[in-house]
């Protein structure tokens, strides 16, 4: 025999002995999961008959409670999984289900959702989630395009991001005196939502003009915010987007950069950034809020243990009417949702784009949930790893991407 032929037959002989001896997966069996409604539902009312995910990198696996609203799951891959679940009441069913009268238009919508994310699941143990409900806000962020693109020249472009909001209501709603923040970016992060139950540090802060009734938009529809520059961006990168006909422009004044375009003025800033400083690489936390309170009498504080630097101006969680969480993508281990900086009743999961550090001509964005009688309705969970996919070359104002649509 050869000395080939030898060493052929030992490597098929070695490959056969690991297969015949590689060991079935182990499988968990019997961990149950038990769901708590909310305390203001009638002790009868149970989270019967709806369906929980479990998602890894790896897998998913989607199941459905009993009418307890429990599992007892088997033949589970011990792994390290997100736990989600949400569902949607309207107003006149909610009332029926709780044990107090409550104030509330038969056609609202309230999401009972909860999540448990990253749970080490390597052994059979019971898991609870606690159920929360939520008024379903019209007003949400339904685009950010953050990541840049290349120019002309193949040269790193940057100006050209943008972030939508978008009425997901019946009715026109206005966007006079309400607010656009990006939390803290620090790495790691300063102020954690884990840490922080009541308040999001935040690094910038603009508001929007108006006096009530100046700016509205309509159902279905969105306005648009230029971040950097209300420009035409595609004559200097052909595969970036326009944005001179952005609703706002984030500058200083009325009159500066395009001066057909309304100013959005940065009112408070941990830098002397006069723009809304959307990283290309992330993390940006990005929410809408509103308050009657001065946002300027609101303290602010330096990282923990520094008595220098950046400041961070603390917002009251309870003023938040909508949240997106978009996390770095680090080479070789992904996100990490330990950094988030958006609680859970905000954005229960994250997003982030395919890259690194940018430059690749990605948007993040709702997707659509379905089309009442022409009007575009946007998936709204409170959770953007559900309702927000990953759109190469942005379209602002355009929900027909097939991405969205799925």
């Amino acid at each position: 025999m050869s000395k080939t032929t030898y060493i052929l037959l030992l490597a098929v002989l070695c490959l056969l002995s690991v297969q015949c001896t590689r060991e079935a997966p182990q499988y968990i069996n019997g961990l149950e999961l038990q769901t708590r409604m909310p305390e203001e539902f009638k002790p009868e009312i149970s989270y019967a008959f709806k369906e929980v995910t479990f998602s890894s990198a790896a897998r998913t696996y989607t199941f459905e409670t009993d009418e307890d609203g429990r599992l007892i799951i088997d033949e589970l891959i011990p792994d390290v999984y997100t736990i989600n679940t949400y569902y949607e009441i309207s107003g006149k069913d909610y009332k029926q289900m709780v044990e107090e009268e409550v104030f509330l238009p038969d056609d609202a919508r309230i999401l009972l959702s909860a999540t448990l994310g990253n749970i080490p699941v390597y052994s059979a143990h019971t898991l609870l989630l606690e159920i929360e409900s939520s008024i379903q806000q019209g007003l949400l962020i339904s685009k950010v395009y953050y990541s840049g693109t290349k120019d002309n020249l193949n040269r790193n472009y940057i100006t050209d991001a943008f972030v939508e909001i978008f009425n997901n209501s019946e009715e026109v709603l206005y966007i006079d005196g309400k607010y656009l923040a990006l939390a803290e970016s620090r790495s790691p992060s300063a102020y954690l939502a884990v840490d922080n139950p009541d308040y999001i540090y935040t690094r910038q802060i603009v508001k929007f003009p108006g006096e009530g009734t100046d700016y509205p938009i309509e159902p279905g529809k969105s306005i648009v915010i230029a971040t950097r520059s209300a420009r035409n961006h595609t004559q200097s990168a052909s595969a970036s987007v326009d944005l001179s006909d952005a609703d706002f422009e984030v500058k200083d004044s009325d009159g500066m950069g395009n001066p057909a375009i309304k100013a959005l003025t940065v009112i408070s800033s941990s830098t002397s950034l006069r723009f809304f400083n959307l990283l290309t690489g992330a993390p940006n936390a990005i929410f809408l809020f509103e308050t009657e309170e001065d946002v300027l009498e609101w303290p602010e504080f330096y990282t923990p243990g520094m008595s220098s630097g950046e400041r961070f101006r603390r917002v009251p969680v309870e003023t938040v009417i909508d949240g997106v969480e978009a996390l770095r993508n680090s080479a070789g281990s992904g996100p990490d949702p330990s950094q988030k900086r958006l609680h859970n009743f905000i954005d229960a999961g994250f997003t982030f784009i395919t890259a690194t550090s940018g430059y690749v001509n990605e948007s993040v964005e709702r997707r659509v949930s379905r089309i009442e009688d022409g009007r575009v309705v946007l998936q709204d969970t409170n959770n953007s790893s559900v309702d927000f996919v990953v759109i190469s070359g942005p379209a602002p104002r355009k929900y027909d991407h097939p991405e969205l649509l799925k």
